[in-house]
């Protein structure tokens, strides 16, 4: 792939990968990890791309799976005792958004990919579907499962 279209593709979609890459594992460094890999991927590729909106479903696409892959890793189920720690100090700083985080890491990944994708990218049921190769209604009633699970978890940390 070309080295131009490369550095165009991280300009303009290197924050969501970076974003949804954290949503999913949890961690800065593993997100910073999953955004190299997801652009080296894209270096690699032959791939030709129809329209922009189809680079960023692919690049969302690799992201996930490469964020899956570092979450479930052996290394990070290792460390994920770490992270509760990390929360904790958090609460210190700011409660309400430690509340949340707490919450949202309670979560599965891809729940809390479908999550960010809808509520932080703004993406419709549809267009979510679609990038996860999935029925817009079961998106539909995991959102809706998921918020709900979330108000649980938000209630019962109070």
């Amino acid at each position: 792939m070309d080295e131009g279209f490369v550095k165009n593709a991280m300009n303009n979609y290197g924050s969501m990968v970076l974003r949804i890459a954290k949503a999913i594992t949890g961690s800065r460094e593993d997100a910073e990890d999953v955004f190299s890999e997801t652009f080296f991927v894209l270096w690699q590729q032959n791939k030709v791309f129809n329209s922009d909106e189809h680079l960023k479903a692919w690049l969302i696409k690799v992201a996930t799976n490469k964020s899956k892959n570092v979450k479930y890793s052996a290394y990070n189920r290792y460390k994920e005792v770490f992270n509760e720690e990390t929360i904790m100090a958090n609460t210190q700083e700011n409660p309400a958004v430690a509340m949340v985080e707490n919450a949202l890491m309670r979560l599965s990944a891809d729940d809390r990919a479908i999550i960010h994708l809808y509520h932080y990218e703004g993406y419709t049921y549809d267009e979510i579907a679609k990038m996860l190769e999935l029925k817009s209604s079961s998106i539909r009633s995991r959102v809706s499962r998921v918020q709900s699970k979330m108000r649980e978890l938000l209630s019962r940390d109070k």
